[in-house]
């Protein structure tokens, strides 16, 4: 997945205001609804699925009075299930992250910044190979330059390592802010899962304007 550069200066900055995001490896909720999901078969002939559920972004009011700042509130899930011979023993990465979509920019440049908790869990339920221990840990920090605009910004905001046959990570009240626009942005949530073996999928959500 590419992006294209045109534009001059924005910042966008994703924290966690407010913020509680969990990696939990279970099984989704039946009440969970999902909004889209893609999937791939690996070396190993399991079935690999990328999914969103849950989602729900709203725009806010910015928190500066910038006219030149969006700012939204993302809750959600992004999941990932494994089926098939030894599922059980799937390891991998999990990614979340956004293509931003901006009309034109007053700079230059994309200032992105995220932060989660470390999480320390190890969580089986009782189901062999489901368990976690390590953290989702950011993965894009600093300046890109992106030009005058229109144009399109991958930013892939944290990354983890995952075992198991299924898990998911939980965003509530997730709160991430775009400097710098002019005109409206576009957010267009996406979830990457990449197995140990480089088999790669990845779902995109619907678009929502801020």
């Amino acid at each position: 997945m590419g992006s294209k550069h045109t534009g001059r200066r924005a910042r966008v900055a994703a924290a966690g205001l407010a913020t509680a995001v969990a990696l939990v490896l279970s099984a989704a909720p039946a009440g969970a609804v999902v909004d889209n999901a893609d999937i791939v078969v690996d070396a190993q002939q399991r079935t690999i699925t990328a999914i969103q559920a849950d989602t729900m972004i709203r725009g806010l009011a910015p928190l500066d009075r910038n006219p030149l700042t969006r700012m939204w509130e993302h809750d959600g899930r992004a999941e990932f299930t494994v089926t098939g011979d030894k599922a059980d023993e799937f390891k991998g990465t999990i990614k979340i992250g956004y293509l931003v979509g901006f009309p034109a920019t007053f700079g230059g440049k994309i200032r992105v910044s995220y932060s989660t908790p470390s999480f320390g869990w190890n969580l089986g339920w009782g189901t062999p190979g489901l368990g976690f221990n390590g953290s989702l840990v950011p993965t894009v920090t600093g300046e890109i330059e992106v030009g005058f605009g229109p144009g399109v910004q991958q930013v892939e905001l944290a990354s983890g390592a995952i075992t198991g046959a299924s898990g998911h990570i939980s965003l509530v009240n997730f709160v991430g802010t775009v400097t710098g626009v002019i005109g409206p942005a576009t957010i267009q949530p996406y979830v990457t899962v990449i197995a140990d073996s480089g088999d790669t999928v990845t779902t995109l959500g619907r678009p929502w304007d801020i």
